[in-house]
């Protein structure tokens, strides 16, 4: 009897060590996806939003956006030569100028959530800036500080 609870009284100890390890080593850092640099569906040239929502995934690390659902079918068949597309987009992008967050003003993570918008990269302290920011993207692009 004394074995057991001496059983039990050590797995409770380790299994307190155990959580206590992993919270010290704090969570794990998020990946996020690269921001689609397009305005237009990759695969069909359609400005995105004519035809609702567009259908979004994410390859490889890369969000990608589509006019409709059935683009991606095409996408899927030869993803190399739409991703070339998305990478020279990229390119062109503008990288984001400041170390805060564009809507709360809070400094950025190493890894932060981003959006791109008329060509202009706009970084985020969190998901929840990034959503609030691409429901209305016109109405919040102007707080990005001028350099």
């Amino acid at each position: 009897m004394k074995l057991n609870r001496f059983a039990f009284l050590s797995a409770l100890v380790m299994g307190g060590l155990s959580l206590s390890a992993v919270l010290w080593a704090g969570e794990p850092k998020k990946k996020f996806p690269k921001p689609y640099p397009m305005e237009v569906c990759v695969v069909s040239g359609e400005k995105l939003g004519e035809m609702g929502e567009p259908f979004v995934i994410e390859h490889q690390g890369q969000q990608v956006k589509f006019c409709c659902k059935g683009c991606k079918k095409d996408f899927d068949a030869d993803p190399k030569k739409f991703m070339a597309k998305i990478e020279e987009a990229a390119k062109k992008v503008k990288k984001h100028p400041a170390k805060t967050c564009l809507m709360s003003g809070e400094p950025l993570p190493a890894e932060a959530p981003a959006s791109i918008y008329k060509g202009q990269e706009f970084k985020f302290c969190c998901e929840d800036c990034q959503k609030k920011f691409d429901k209305d993207p016109a109405k919040y692009a102007a707080r990005l500080p001028k350099n």
